[in-house]
């Protein structure tokens, strides 16, 4: 083994042995420490959903609601068409104050199509065979069309022609003729995006034990969108997925989802940015590990894995 191979394992077992311990062993982490209560009202929570042969696991990992595996948040009939490698929520959450906004954006594509006049002959031939089971008149008068129109479209490509060779050549002709040829243009549904979601947290921790649970939060968040190795990370080319999240907004009264904010799908944490510092450099009282920032701000982006229809949004995705 190479003394660079060395260096990463001793590494990864020291990131592995540091995470195993204190930092992410809490059944929840917090911010602000008084989140739950009444003062607060409301708050975010992530849950995390670890694949089951991930090569770093942690103690005290327990079944999702789902049987121990995980997909398309939660519960109801996912929309995935392919069943991904099952996971297992792990005991570990995350749960941040609720930001003065937050944001669901849903679009949908479409395509302009152009709609020449072969392709309305062509349509109207189908129909009537599609109604009859054979051509009629119509039909056979729309097939004959097809002779007008081929002529029609090669004199437009003779234009083209011209015009490629001698720009300007289709336009003069057009001024000339007074005609101008325009295909309609249609639109088409082409699918839907998958919906991403974006929060941002600027956490100034009042203690020191604020101050270190923010710094768990966000170790646990970047942890936890990184892959791992499959085996030995020192000979190792396969890597296992990141682990998936399922992000819930919550409600301090009942210990309930708000059911009027949209549920969320299960997602994968696409980028986490983090800034220590405001306006000028500020650090608390060092510690052991050091001196823990004054204030820390994250920004999380994530998307989710399935495409929603009208049948998950009708269940209050």
């Amino acid at each position: 083994m190479s003394y660079p191979d060395q260096i990463q394992r001793m590494a990864a077992k020291s990131l592995e042995k540091k995470l195993r311990g204190s930092n992410f062993s809490k059944s929840q982490l917090t911010y602000p420490e008084d989140l739950q209560s009444d003062d607060q009202g409301h708050y975010i929570q992530f849950f995390i959903n670890e694949q089951e042969n991930a090569n770093i696991s942690f103690s005290g990992g327990s079944p999702s609601s789902a049987g121990g595996t995980s997909y398309g948040g939660g519960g109801g009939t996912s929309t995935l068409s392919v069943k991904r490698a099952p996971t297992k929520r792990i005991s570990s959450s995350i749960a941040l104050y609720m930001p003065a906004q937050v944001s669901l954006q849903q679009d949908a594509k479409y395509g302009e199509v152009e709609i020449g006049a072969a392709t309305a002959a062509a349509i109207a031939a189908y129909k009537e065979f599609q109604g009859s089971g054979d051509f009629s008149a119509n039909a056979i008068n729309s097939i004959g069309a097809f002779g007008d129109v081929a002529k029609e479209s090669g004199a437009e490509a003779l234009r083209t022609a011209l015009d490629t060779a001698a720009p300007g050549a289709k336009a003069s002709m057009q001024i000339t003729s007074g005609k101008v040829t325009n295909n309609r243009m249609e639109m088409v549904f082409e699918g839907i995006s998958r919906r991403s979601f974006s929060f941002s947290f600027k956490m100034m921790p009042k203690s020191e034990s604020e101050a270190q649970n923010v710094d768990r939060i966000v170790n646990m968040f970047r942890f936890y969108m990184a892959p791992s190795f499959d085996g030995d990370i020192g000979t190792s080319r396969t890597m296992i997925p990141p682990a998936t999240f399922d992000i819930e907004y919550r409600m301090v009264n009942g210990n309930r989802e708000n059911a009027y904010l949209n549920k969320i799908s299960t997602c994968v944490l696409m980028s986490c940015n983090v800034k220590f510092g405001g306006e000028r450099v500020g650090f608390f009282r060092p510690n052991d590990k050091g001196a823990p920032p004054v204030e820390t701000e994250i920004a999380l982006q994530f998307k989710e894995l399935e495409i929603l229809t009208r049948e998950r949004l009708g269940a209050g995705y």
